[in-house]
């Protein structure tokens, strides 16, 4: 007989907004519970999972749809042993004040974007970091976007795109040069690239249209 398996749901909605929340490191700090939000949008299932699973407290996050869709999928493929799993998990504040409902019943596909990278061969020592990382976001008319805030995901280096697209990053001798995901932060758009340190220069970010953003209490619950 297959073992059960455990399923993520949503129960409750929240109406915390998260570009209101004072910004930190792959977080946000939400006032009204004064918690940490982490971002799990660039998280994969298994950094996810291991998260909520090792977490003895509640665990406050954000994440789209098609996520909690994987996060769902992937438990049904591999079922955790973890019997905490079985335990309240947490709320999700998602950073969205405002649902977007569709009437379509669409399949959604992710709308992320992810630049190529060349590697050279590997070896153990590491890429040399240029002083600073800049290039060009464009939307979908193919016209800069301006006002635009890329982060460095997991670190506080973040920048504004300019008037014609532009955004540039200054990187310090601090940099951990293994934080190499350069995120679009906006509730309306998203995008993504890996960075590449070889040069200063960027390939361009496009943007796409955001995924809806769900929001509210969630538990395991095991499947029979």
């Amino acid at each position: 007989m297959k073992a059960p398996f455990n399923e993520i749901s949503i129960a409750e909605p929240c109406l915390q907004n998260w570009d209101e929340m004072e910004k930190g490191a792959g977080f946000n700090f939400c006032k009204a519970c004064s918690k940490n939000v982490i971002d799990f949008s660039g998280y994969t299932n298994a950094e996810i999972i291991q998260i909520l699973a090792n977490s003895g407290t509640s665990v406050c996050g954000r994440l789209s749809h098609s996520q909690l869709n994987q996060l769902n999928l992937h438990l049904s493929i591999v079922p955790t042993t973890n019997r905490n799993w079985m335990k309240y998990l947490g709320v999700l504040a998602i950073g969205m004040s405002i649902f977007v409902m569709d009437a379509k019943a669409e399949k959604i596909n992710t709308p992320v974007e992810i630049a190529k990278t060349i590697y050279n061969k590997t070896d153990n020592k590491k890429p040399v970091v240029p002083k600073k990382i800049y290039g060009y976001v464009i939307g979908a008319d193919h016209k800069p976007a301006a006002g635009i805030r890329l982060s460095i995901s997991n670190t506080p280096y973040a920048a504004l795109t300019d008037k014609n697209g532009r955004y540039e990053i200054l990187l310090d001798k601090k940099f951990d040069s293994s934080k190499n995901q350069l995120v679009v932060e906006s509730a309306q758009y998203t995008g993504l690239l890996i960075i590449d340190f070889s040069s200063a220069k960027q390939n361009d970010i496009k943007l796409k249209k955001a995924e809806s953003i769900i929001m509210g209490r969630i538990m395991m619950t095991s499947k029979k």
